[in-house]
């Protein structure tokens, strides 16, 4: 998709936590219960770019759809509101669409280059896309598609461990038109590493 490293460049079988306790003699504690949540992603979406509340639609289903493919759910929120402490067993990151003007403004882009299309930091549980580079992309008219793309790649790097670009699929390193306009999958080690990620984040945590 984009860059090597952190910078930016888009099924399989459902999965269960299940915790099992060793064989209990009359003193022991009853083993652990199946753990009942379902591998989720609360994406706290911040739209400082003024995307349309059409395309933002399209790009919604493109994302839940690169998830669901691997048996995660995704929850979209509009807005950085109520980012902190929640109940609903799913792991809250936040996603800020930024235009040109502000991406300066939010984070330093020195070391980010030119072709960069985002940047995650794992660190806060945060992604910014850099939708004006996103929209200058050949084939115009897959935007919501490319920004689709970029936002389940990005969200990918909030979840995975460092050096996470693959040589094909969603985590590819450079994205394209033709591998854009196209759903891409995780690998099969990546989809294992994702749902590990979330099924054993504490309830209502925050970033990774």
């Amino acid at each position: 998709m984009t860059k090597a490293g952190r910078t930016v460049t888009t099924a399989l079988v459902a999965a269960l936590a299940v915790m099992v306790g060793g064989r209990a003699s009359a003193q022991d504690e009853p083993p652990a219960a199946t753990d009942p949540r379902e591998a989720t992603i609360v994406l706290h979406v911040v739209n400082l770019a003024a995307v349309s509340r059409e395309v933002l639609n399209q790009v919604k289903e493109h994302v839940a759809r690169a998830y669901a493919g691997i048996s995660v759910r995704t929850v979209w929120v509009d807005s950085e509101q109520a980012v902190g402490k929640h109940l609903d067993g799913g792991l809250h990151l936040t996603v800020m669409l930024l235009p040109r003007e502000i991406a300066g403004r939010k984070i330093s882009v020195q070391d980010i280059s030119n072709d960069a299309l985002g940047r995650a930091h794992p660190g806060i549980g945060r992604a910014y896309i850099f939708c004006d580079r996103v929209a200058s992309m050949p084939g115009s008219k897959f935007f919501s598609i490319q920004l689709g793309a970029v936002i389940a790649h990005e969200v990918g790097h909030l979840l995975l461990p460092e050096k996470s670009h693959s040589r094909s699929g969603i985590m590819r390193a450079w994205m394209d038109v033709q591998h854009a306009i196209h759903l891409q999958s995780f690998d099969k080690s990546q989809a294992d590493s994702i749902r590990k990620t979330l099924m054993t984040s504490p309830v209502g945590a925050t970033g990774r």
